[in-house]
């Protein structure tokens, strides 16, 4: 059982798996969806939806079996000390792998756009320092964070892409039924890495309140984080279509410094830029206490305060080591396939095995 004290509700659950499924998710999806699919790419994050509704059916399932354990916890009993631990190695290892592409595709836009004289060592550690910061409050104090920030965010995030519709072209999005081969499904593959926040629900369900309410809390955050991501992607191909997405490295920025308030507003770009820093940054604090706290329980030393500190200079170095765009660019395409996999199959197989050896609660936790 947790040592912890701290409860999260329904509604703070809501709002920090918001941030990084936002923040993580919005970017680069556009660009996948071009260079996987084509003008029709959109129908690829459509696809990538129906198994993220899966994956949270079994999270709550585990979480409604094992109320007060995080998986790190249960894993030793469902699938023996050994390969238990080793499965939860793995698991942070995700965890970490998540946290350092992700943070590193912040500090090149930001380096990109507005900070290109600024020496990429220096980016790194101001980013990685905040997100550090962040972590350190623990849940509680990051699940208030994403809560304050989130009407701000939100709002500037859907006038941003409301009013980028301005240039939009209908024929950039067409065909609209065209299945060539095997394009949709192997690029929902691709598509699916914006969900891979849902992994921490792993780590952080036992922090629930009202257990009843997590499947509906969970998938309410998914299914909004969905349509403002497809809403991006249509926008986004219907600015530029497919070909013309290419071009850019961060589309998503392009396409919003193009949207404007007539005799009042330039640009939305720079509000939008700021409202999706801002839930990066609390999404990159959360997932870095997921793996702080993952390592406390997995290695029984310290607790996440300390491997706060700890895991620092790890990450930074591993950040240091993708500083190239097309290096980042080159790595995401095995990163999105791999994680796709894990994030996935850790979770069904533990509830299989879970099924099978009739572990954990059987009864709903209040």
């Amino acid at each position: 059982m947790l040592k912890e004290k701290t409860e999260i509700g329904p509604g703070l659950l809501f709002m920090v798996l918001f941030a990084p499924l936002v923040g993580y998710g919005l970017m680069q999806s556009p660009y996948i969806a071009a260079e996987q699919i084509g003008n029709n790419g959109y129908w690829g994050f459509v696809l990538a939806f129906v198994p993220a509704v899966g994956l949270i059916g079994i999270l709550d399932a585990l979480g409604r079996r094992f109320p007060q354990k995080s998986l790190i916890q249960y894993l030793p009993d469902v699938c023996g000390p050994f390969w238990g631990r080793i499965l939860g190695f793995i698991y942070l290892l995700f965890m970490m792998a998540v946290l350092t592409i992700s943070s590193i595709l912040a500090v090149l836009q930001s380096e990109t756009y507005f900070l290109f004289r600024t020496p990429s060592w220096a980016l790194i550690l101001f980013f990685l320092g905040i997100s550090a910061y962040i972590a350190h409050q623990g849940i509680e104090g990051i699940a208030r964070l994403s809560a304050f920030v989130f009407p701000v965010t939100f709002v500037l995030s859907v006038l941003s892409i409301a009013f980028s519709f301005q240039n939009f072209e209908l024929d950039n999005i067409r065909p609209v039924c065209l299945i060539d081969g095997f394009k949709i499904p192997l690029g929902a593959v691709q598509m699916f890495y914006p969900f891979f926040p849902l992994s921490t629900v792993l780590l952080i369900y036992p922090y629930l309140t009202e257990k009843q309410k997590g499947f509906k809390t969970i998938l309410g955050a998914a299914s909004l984080a969905f349509i403002i991501i497809l809403v991006t992607i249509v926008n986004t191909i219907g600015n530029f279509s497919a070909p013309g997405i290419l071009r850019y490295s961060w589309p998503v920025i392009e396409v919003t410094r193009k949207a404007n308030l007539p005799f009042v507003l330039q640009t939305f770009g720079l509000f939008f830029t700021a409202a999706w820093l801002t839930l990066t940054l609390a999404g990159t604090g959360f997932f870095y206490y997921v793996l702080a706290e993952g390592s406390a329980q997995l290695l029984r030393r310290l607790n996440y305060k300390w491997f706060t500190l700890v895991l620092f200079p790890l990450i930074y170095c591993l950040m240091m080591l993708l500083t190239g765009v097309i290096e980042v660019r080159y790595i995401f395409s095995y990163f999105c396939v791999i994680g796709a996999a894990l994030s996935l199959g850790i979770p069904l197989l533990v509830w299989f095995l879970a099924v099978i050896k009739r572990w954990g609660e059987k009864k709903d936790a209040a």
